[in-house]
């Protein structure tokens, strides 16, 4: 099955992700303390949404249309194309860099943070635009090893620095700025010489646009569903609550976000090429066997978090922001299971559809409601009324998109599938409750073993997600042929 052998290619980026999220976590609460930690988070965000809202369209381009100018063979203006859309997009996230730095000119502790944020802006998009051409044309390893670099050198020299000096939190924003450049020295060049001979047309960078847009619009929305509730909670609770706050969604919501992002990675393109080259019913049957496998992979280990919720955040988080974020783990786990469908499955039939301006616009209901929300309930509930908030934006914008999204594709929900999982899910309550609490890592090893043996015997007796038929598929086809 194509789509299997595409995750176990995208392993080592997924591997790569979760190392660096989860030591982000372990390291910077621990070297940077709760309000360093907090600034670090409030910019990262910052910078993702400028990233976003001036960067992405051409980046989005270079996946959707990739495939598309591969079958009319006409690689090398598509590549030319992009190029001149990213450096035309740079001048505005230049402006926009330049409008943050006179708003935080009497705040110096985030001014000293903004010259690298300044770099990270052209060497990520570039990156970036390289990476989302290696996703469209399949080219699993190469994207692999790009993305795990990125993220794990970015990790590793950020940790050096904060270990050895003490600017707070721009540590990790120069250990991402290091890694990026020194790749850049190897994708540029790749970037030109699949340009090379290619002619930017003013004409296709208009369509580029208009789909990446509403693409770019729609992924900002997103983000302040995501994340607005940080500026609030600022604003309400200080810097050290979002340092809590920002610790446990790092643990909790990127770690289901990353699992969510590992099964689109491998059947996101599937789903595009079948819809491109053999219509509806055949996308519909690779959008069934991605979103089986996502609620496979994503529903038990948000049960897990939410279960190991104690001995996790001892294990990862620093003292300093611990209590704040245990008690957010649970809710936020299964949080970001529902924003991992909403953005890498119900989606897709926006892109699917190229109807992504229609998307933007229905996201502003959820992140609209997700503000109000958090006005209301941060002052009466303190950190859980910014995880209420959350749970119930996202709840909203499922049922919006997933609707809506019905009149371009019907994306199938395998609600027997999706039974099997849950049951196979909740059978690892009695078994990590049994596990005594001895604190820290043996105690998180001890449960998680404990849940992941259950949670395994179980989706295999009870076939969730067709994870036995695909063994026995595999098995029989792996049996030499007999003679005849």
């Amino acid at each position: 099955m194509k789509l299997f052998r595409h995750l176990a290619g995208y392993l080592p980026a997924n591997l790569a992700s979760a190392m660096a999220s989860f030591g982000g976590v372990y390291v910077f609460t621990r070297l940077l303390g709760a309000e360093e930690y907090g600034r670090y988070a409030l910019m990262f965000t910052v910078l993702a949404l400028i990233h976003t809202v001036t960067l992405a369209p051409g980046e989005a381009a270079a996946y959707r249309f990739t495939a598309q100018a591969k079958a009319r063979g006409d690689l090398a203006d598509h590549y030319a194309t992009v190029r001149s859309l990213l450096l035309r997009s740079l001048l505005m996230a230049g402006v926009l860099m330049l409008v943050l730095t006179l708003a935080l000119s009497h705040m110096p502790r985030y001014l000293r943070i903004l010259p690298w944020m300044a770099l990270l802006l052209p060497l990520n998009t570039l990156l970036q635009a390289t990476l989302e051409a290696h996703r469209a044309n399949q080219d699993v390893g190469r994207y692999a090893a790009i993305f795990s670099f990125k993220l794990l050198g970015g990790f590793a020299i950020g940790a050096m620095i904060a270990w050895f000096t003490h600017i707070g939190a721009a540590a990790p924003f120069i250990g991402l700025v290091c890694a990026a450049a020194l790749l850049n020295v190897f994708q540029v060049p790749w970037l030109a010489r699949a340009a090379k001979g290619g002619h930017a047309d003013a004409a296709r960078r208009r369509v580029y646009l208009s789909y990446g847009l509403p693409v770019a619009a729609a992924l900002s929305l997103d983000l302040l569903l995501s994340a607005a509730d940080r500026f609030l909670i600022t604003l309400f609770l200080g810097e050290a609550s979002v340092g809590a706050y920002a610790a446990g969604y790092g643990v909790a919501d990127k770690t289901i976000l990353l699992l969510c992002a590992w099964a689109a990675m491998a059947g996101a393109p599937l789903v595009m090429a079948a819809w491109e080259e053999e219509g509806e019913a055949a996308a519909r049957e690779q959008a069934r066997g991605l979103v089986s496998t996502m609620l496979l992979i994503g529903l038990p280990a948000a049960t897990g978090l939410a279960l190991v919720a104690e001995p996790l955040a001892e294990a990862l988080i620093g003292e300093d922001v611990r209590d704040g974020a245990t008690r957010i783990i649970p809710w936020i786990a299964f949080a970001g299971l529902m924003n991992g469908l909403l953005i890498h499955y119900y989606t897709e039939a926006f892109q699917l559809a190229k109807k992504t301006g229609e998307q933007a616009l229905l996201m502003l209901v959820p992140a609209g409601a997700n503000i109000a929300a958090n006005l209301v309930l941060i002052p009466m509930l303190g950190l859980i009324g910014a995880v209420v908030a959350t749970v119930g934006s996202y709840a909203l914008g499922i049922l919006i998109i997933a609707l809506r999204g019905r009149r371009y594709i019907a994306l199938p929900m395998p609600f027997l599938e999706l039974a099997k999982i849950a049951l196979a899910s909740l059978a690892m309550w009695p078994a990590v409750a049994l596990v005594p609490h001895f604190g820290s890592w043996p105690e998180l090893f001890c449960k998680a073993a404990a849940g992941g043996a259950v949670y395994i015997a179980a989706a295999w007796l009870l076939d969730a997600g067709g994870a036995r038929s695909f063994m026995r598929d595999k098995l029989s086809s792996s049996r030499p042929a007999e003679a005849s």
